[in-house]
């Protein structure tokens, strides 16, 4: 597919997309900050209360296959615009749930939403003609996240205080509707490509029989055990090994989004000069290098955190290029197979955090830690394997006028 807009427009479109990121991404972290204030409002205990964040998980990871294709056969912009409508809908349906089961349900059907928008975010960015262009879009938009850790954390903490757990989900549902007036306003609609559109089944034949394709899936669930995986506990750890109340080791994960945000801003331009492959090795070595090192860090909080800057840069660093590679791997199957790789990270995040929070309880965070340093060393050997070792040349200018990369 290929993008077209006029050349009198200066607002670029990328930023529309990186908000639409953005409220993904705060809705899927403000919870751990209104988790006790839904308990107490609906009387229900934590534990079971903590569901609505693996209600909102699951569906992301098991139904984003399901959707990828929708962008490619009616277009990046139209599939965005259904999964927004559908996360608006939803983020305003758990404004008002009575009880836990329908707030679980409208949790679910978010997840949903993002199912269906994530793909077609990225696969918009894909698009592009010009591969500086869609490295700096990957950037750009990888950044929403650690950005909205930064953001969903302390946002839900507040809210819960002046406004109750229903507010963040207003605020949400706002983010949600700006995101689809601007969406509307500055993404101009994607053109078919000159391919007849391949059917459903057919896509997931081609997808899964392709053994290049799967391999590039195998690098970005492997990668993201480790990381996922203990983000979850890292808090907990902060909290045993140093002694801080719990209230405070959460605040240590603002390292997560400030150190997040600047090291997928950067990637864009490193991929530019070193090549989209150097950067997801580099990445890898980064945060396996930090798993090892944690350990080490138990005698002062200063070098925890460092090294969990250390961690943070290599994950973020790494997400954009990771996503690029897989974009350009089939410009017909694009939101298929970015469909594809978000399953694969959200399944790293399911079954990341289950087995360390095992091995944790049965043999402490030292464990743990090198466990996720094996998971590095083993996506670092498959990413050696299977990433492309060749830039393709593109020409310098678009062949029409393009959308701007941010």
């Amino acid at each position: 597919m290929r993008l077209s807009m006029p050349r009198a427009a200066k607002v670029s479109p990328i930023w529309a997309l990186a908000i639409g990121v953005l409220a993904v991404g705060i809705d899927t972290y403000v919870v751990v900050g209104i988790l006790p204030e839904i308990a107490r409002d609906l009387r229900e205990s934590i534990a079971a209360v903590g569901l609505i964040a693996s209600a909102y998980a699951l569906p992301t990871a098991l139904l984003a296959p399901v959707f990828g294709p929708l962008s490619d056969r009616r277009g990046r912009r139209t599939a965005l615009q259904i999964g927004l409508v559908v996360f608006i809908a939803s983020a305003a349906a758990c404004i008002v749930a009575p009880d836990l089961l329908l707030l679980l349900v409208a949790r679910g059907v978010n997840g949903l939403g993002a199912a269906i928008m994530m793909p077609a975010i990225f696969a918009y960015a894909g698009d592009l003609p010009i591969k500086r262009e869609r490295d700096r879009a990957m950037g750009v938009l990888s950044s929403a996240f650690p950005m909205a850790t930064l953001l969903g954390l302390p946002f839900g903490a507040i809210v819960a205080t002046f406004a109750g757990w229903r507010g963040a989900f207003v605020f949400i549902t706002l983010v949600g509707i700006v995101t689809l007036v601007l969406v509307r306003a500055l993404c101009p609609a994607d053109k078919p490509g000159t391919q007849q559109p391949m059917g459903y089944l057919a896509s997931y034949r081609t997808i899964l029989g392709d053994r290049s394709a799967l391999a590039l899936l195998a690098v970005t669930f492997v990668w993201f055990l480790g990381p996922l995986g203990l983000f979850v506990y890292f808090a907990e750890f902060i909290h045993i090994t140093h002694g801080l109340p719990t209230t405070q080791a959460g605040l240590a994960l603002v390292v997560v989004g400030l150190v997040g945000v600047v090291a997928s801003r950067v990637s864009g331009r490193v991929m530019g000069i070193i090549g989209a492959r150097n950067v997801v090795l580099m990445a890898i070595t980064l945060f396996g290098s930090a798993a090892l090192l944690m350990p080490l860090t138990t005698q002062a909080l200063a070098l925890s955190l460092g090294v969990m800057a250390i961690w943070a840069s290599g994950t973020w660093f790494g997400i954009p290029a990771i996503q690029a590679i897989v974009a350009a791997h089939s410009e017909r199957l694009r939101g298929t197979m970015l469909a594809f790789n978000s399953s694969s990270l959200n399944l790293a995040g399911v079954i990341g955090p289950a087995l360390v929070g095992v091995i944790v309880s049965a043999s402490g965070f030292g464990a743990a830690y090198w466990t996720a340093a094996l998971f590095a060393a083993a996506a670092f050997a498959l990413a050696w394997l299977v990433l492309p070792r060749g830039e393709t040349v593109e020409p310098s200018e678009p062949i029409e006028p393009a959308i701007a990369g941010g």
